[in-house]
């Protein structure tokens, strides 16, 4: 009996130490950068209403405010930052007054186009981001399809952001995009971009 419980006990240390550290960063803003005479060089990214309770991020729109929220002991590609939840904290209002409900980024994919839409929206699901040493958004990710058969591979960064004209629901707007592979996307009005993170 005392051997299983001095066991458990080790085990609950042990587990104790490998607990995750659940972290949330600071607000910052993401701005577009491009070449210095790209047509939406250094705009900010703003939440832009595409149904109810549902986001995109929009240029022409100004800045919103972003946090991410992040775990340790994650493995990371080689200065890429550590992935993690992007959130915005959606203006709205219950019966005490205004509050801020946090939401988290995901994608939406429409089988008749070869680029995402991230969006905000309640939901369950989510895209997970990380910073590198520039401050670039990047996702990171082990598959390499590219190779038959498939392969794994040590997690890489991947900037497949685009700025095109899109369509959400009966909402067009000018909003940030994520190509799906590494073709260039059949959107004619897309442009690639890297988007940078500014803290507020």
């Amino acid at each position: 009996m005392k051997s299983f419980i001095a066991t458990s006990a080790a085990l609950l240390s042990a587990t104790g130490a490998l607990a995750q550290t659940y972290q949330q960063s600071a607000p910052f803003e993401l701005i577009v950068q491009q070449p210095p005479n790209g047509k939406y060089n250094n705009q900010g990214l703003a939440a832009c209403h595409e149904g109810a309770a549902i986001e995109a991020l929009c240029v022409g729109y100004g800045s919103d405010q972003y946090q991410l929220n992040t775990t340790s002991g994650q493995t990371v590609a080689p200065d890429a930052g550590t992935p993690g939840t992007l959130t915005y904290a959606l203006p709205a209002q219950n019966a005490n007054g205004p509050i801020n409900v946090s939401e988290a980024m995901s994608f939406y994919y429409d089988p008749s186009t070869n680029v995402a839409l991230p969006l905000f929206e309640p939901s369950y699901t989510n895209v997970h981001v990380a910073f590198d040493r520039q401050a670039r958004m990047n996702i990171q990710s082990s598959v390499d399809d590219t190779v038959t058969p498939p392969k794994y591979t040590q997690p890489r960064a991947l900037y497949r952001w685009f700025v095109c004209e899109t369509y959400y629901s009966g909402y067009t707007y000018t909003a940030l995009t994520w190509a799906l592979g590494n073709a260039k996307p059949e959107n004619p009005s897309c442009q690639s971009v890297n988007v940078v993170r500014k803290f507020v």
